[in-house]
């Protein structure tokens, strides 16, 4: 870790949501690289929330291990009430709350035509109305802290239509994008800056199903043009440089993090004419 970035988190408390897959014994998701290098950079404490309780308090309980100050919530998204109780319990337990980071998502699997009318409201519900009580739930607290920093975890999918499947996912990500424009505007007077990150493809365990495929992984490099899946680390890095004062003047953007995906189609590159 460079010595520039050991301190710049000294007393801050970040939450996380979707992000029990913190073990550093086993894949790791977005939230799993963020924390460990959130603390190792100076944080103060993580609150780590999922609806995987096993797997969420086994990750805290690795992170106090090493010495961190971390604890796990469980909290479904979508439900007000236990988005009121896990910002209690953290204003409770740590005193403050700085820094937020929505991650939970959900892909739906089939076509428009083919996909159930109840998992397209899932996965619209875990995205925006997720975000949506997430923001208002975190606003209060994060300004009589001082202010604070918003990220909100979309994907590049969120700029493109979907094939034969995702339609519900892209749309669900586009609308994060224009609810993040809305809140950065809405919550500037309190010092909350709020913006997203669009990842890629990139292996957590929310796509181990497509990494370990050799066709599908296969597919996807070859479209990537630095030509390697991206690592958790990677957009780990992307949320703490949001959510840092290197960021200060950044609210209402976007962070894409696709690996060159979203820059246009993989040509084999003409040879220099020799006339």
């Amino acid at each position: 870790m460079s010595l520039r970035f050991a301190n710049r988190f000294d007393g801050k408390v970040a939450l996380l949501t979707g992000s029990a897959a913190a073990n550093k014994d086993e894949l790791m998701g977005f939230g799993g690289a963020t924390v460990w290098r959130f603390l190792e950079e100076g944080g103060k404490a993580v609150v780590i929330t999922d609806v995987q309780d096993e797997v969420g308090e086994k990750s805290a309980q690795q992170l106090r291990d090493a010495g961190h100050d971390a604890i796990y919530l469980h909290l479904d998204v979508t439900d007000e009430d236990e988005w009121k109780s896990v910002v209690e319990k953290t204003i409770d337990h740590f005193g403050r709350l700085d820094i937020l980071v929505n991650i939970a998502g959900i892909l739906d699997p089939k076509s428009i035509l083919d996909i159930e009318t109840e998992v397209w409201r899932k996965t619209m519900e875990i995205s925006t109305v997720g975000i949506f009580l997430g923001t208002r739930a975190v606003a209060d607290s994060m300004g009589e802290s001082g202010g604070g920093s918003i990220i909100n975890l979309a994907s590049m999918a969120a700029k493109q239509g979907s094939g034969s499947y995702g339609s519900a996912y892209s749309f669900s990500r586009g609308g994060m994008l224009n609810f993040t424009m809305s809140s950065a505007l809405q919550l500037s007077h309190l010092g909350i800056r709020v913006n997203t990150i669009m990842p890629g493809w990139v292996h957590t365990p929310f796509t181990d199903y497509l990494y370990s495929d050799p066709e599908q992984s296969k597919y996807r490099v070859d479209r990537v043009p630095l030509k390697r899946w991206g690592k958790p680390e990677d957009i780990a890095a992307g949320i703490l440089f949001l959510a840092s004062e290197d960021a200060s003047y950044m609210t209402g953007a976007e962070l894409l993090m696709d690996g060159g995906v979203s820059a246009g189609s993989v040509r084999p590159a003409n040879p220099r004419s020799k006339d």
